[in-house]
């Protein structure tokens, strides 16, 4: 009895296969490509329904799935139990945010499911097997795209962008503060450097994000006002500090990636001090206020509360550059077009094969 189970598990499998490649063109399996999925690394959907889950990704595919669907291609977010359970989306491009190892590019991909598009979106520096098997690079790393060119990947130069209906100039009494930081502190790291260096100095900052509370000293965890400000309020915040601080990851400042918040606080009209980065030089100029060590930072952190007028220059400046250059609508209508380019190269192949 149970082998005859078995044999007719083994049978209803292999059946479903062959009915899905069998149908896939022409039946309800037919995929669209019209459609598109941002698969986060997060296991669960709920956790994606918590407003208050502190994923950084999450908050920029909703940014990117909003901008796509507003453009005309149909988006859903998923979170990993979605893409195994096969929600039937019928979606012909897949977007990773995150090649988490539930899911590697080389073998799902390319041999359960080759004729959707993988499309990898890099924030971080991935490992390159990852990176070649994917169909679309875009990096938000010049450097990585020049590397990437090389091997000959598909790759593309898409920057981290802000959406100018999320963040704008919005001041606010309320949230008004002299120094802001807002980041999660990351596991098993004992500080960030804008904190540390700010604590050294003996100045007073408000702290927002998760972790803090095991690592800042007794005397100062008043200085933690919450673990989370939601996507909608961070604006208030960005437009109301004398200074928002800004530090980024070593790894992600040897792969050349710019960090989202200076994207975002930009667009809000807030100053920013943050660590030196030569892309951030390189696209802001002198826009942007960076350190490279801690006389530095007290210099400019000391020089800039006293000058409000200059800080006020410099945040417009800023925003200038990010209004023309980084806003949701030119990136996401850059990634459609090699995305559209893509699928149509790729039709044409399959007739003349």
């Amino acid at each position: 009895m149970k082998k005859n189970i078995f044999i007719l598990s083994v049978l209803l499998i292999l059946g479903g296969v062959f009915g899905y490649f069998y149908q896939k063109d022409q039946g309800p399996f037919a995929l669209d490509y019209g459609k598109a999925v941002i698969n986060l690394p997060v296991t669960h959907h709920k956790s994606l329904e918590d407003k208050a889950y502190p994923l950084g990704e999450k908050y920029l595919a909703e940014d990117m799935a909003a901008e796509l669907n507003r453009q005309g291609m149909q988006t859903e977010i998923y979170a990993i139990e979605d893409t195994y359970a096969n929600k039937n989306f019928k979606e012909g491009i897949d977007i990773y945010m995150r090649a988490y190892p539930e899911l590697q590019l080389n073998s799902y991909h390319g041999a359960i499911d080759r004729d959707r598009v993988a499309v990898l979106y890099e924030t971080i520096p991935y490992k390159i097997e990852e990176v070649k098997n994917a169909d679309i690079v875009f990096t938000g790393s010049l450097k990585k795209d020049r590397e990437y060119r090389k091997l000959g990947i598909n790759s593309h130069f898409m920057p981290q962008f802000t959406r100018f209906d999320k963040f704008y100039p919005a001041f606010s009494e309320k949230h008004k503060t002299k120094l802001l930081f807002v980041g999660n502190l990351y596991p098993d790291a004992k500080t960030r450097k804008t904190v540390d260096l700010a604590l050294k100095n003996g100045l007073e900052l408000d702290i927002y994000g998760i972790g803090w509370e095991r690592v800042l000293p007794q005397d100062k965890l008043y200085l933690h006002k919450g673990e989370q400000i939601s996507g909608d309020e961070l604006k208030y915040y960005y437009s109301s500090a004398d200074i928002v601080f800004n530090d980024t990851r070593e790894d992600m400042i040897e792969a050349g990636f710019i960090s989202n918040r200076i994207f975002d606080v930009t667009a809000a009209k807030g100053f920013l001090i943050s660590d030196y980065m030569a892309e951030i030089e390189e696209i802001y100029g002198d826009a942007i206020v960076m350190y490279k060590n801690e006389a530095e930072f007290r210099a400019l952190v000391t020089y800039y509360l006293n000058h409000p007028l200059e800080r006020k220059r410099k945040a417009y400046e800023a925003y200038l550059i990010t209004k023309r250059r980084f806003g949701s609508e030119q990136a996401i209508s850059e990634m459609i077009k090699v995305m559209k380019a893509y699928v149509r190269d790729k039709k044409k192949g399959e007739r003349d094969a």
